[in-house]
């Protein structure tokens, strides 16, 4: 073989051999980008898993959270003289002292002042909406609704310094009347 085939030859073998090797590399590349990809996929997979049980775990959390922040505000509507102040709006008998009824003002700026807390949390999301509804509506409505009390509020308010006092009670009685419900007695 003269000198000229022979550097033909090594060139052709070179090129070859290089185009071989650039397969095998491209090759193992494909290879490789596939199972990274498959593994990619399963991680992507197992994190969606992931979120999801602590998706479930949050909202478990919360409901929590709304169940102990609902039974503290029980315990609270349950001290006297919460449950007879309860009554005595419910009836629309007289509430306060000055009106024949048996609660000082006190008494009732304290019943309200749950009331108004009890708006800060449903505002903020602190307790489930269906729970509050469930627990808080009922009275909430009647209290708002309550003529001495309204009347209360109004006196209340005309004082510069106290004219946004109780306005949670406001919001929170539009906001139970403005929930989808079965319950007839609480619209107007």
């Amino acid at each position: 073989m003269s000198d000229h085939s022979q550097r033909e030859w090594n060139h052709t073998k070179l090129l070859s051999v290089f185009t071989g090797l650039l397969f095998l590399v491209g090759l193992a590349y494909s290879v490789t980008s596939v199972f990274q990809w498959l593994s990619m996929r399963e991680q992507a997979r197992s994190m969606a898993q992931q979120l999801e049980i602590m998706r479930s775990e949050i909202e478990d959390t919360k409901l929590t959270r709304s169940a102990d922040l609902i039974l503290r505000y029980g315990e609270l509507l349950d001290k006297q003289p919460n449950p007879k102040l309860r009554i005595a709006i419910e009836s629309g008998k007289p509430i306060l002292k000055t009106h024949g009824g048996k609660f000082s003002p006190d008494d009732l700026e304290s019943y309200l002042g749950i009331f108004d807390n009890l708006n800060d949390l449903y505002e903020k999301g602190m307790i489930d909406k269906a729970l509050f509804y469930n627990e808080y509506s009922y009275d909430a409505v009647k209290l708002y609704d309550n003529a001495e009390v309204q009347s209360y509020l109004k006196e209340l308010r005309k004082k510069e310094d106290e004219a946004d006092f109780y306005l949670g009670v406001d919001k929170l009685v539009r906001q139970m009347k403005d929930y989808p419900n079965p319950n007839p007695l609480l619209k107007h």
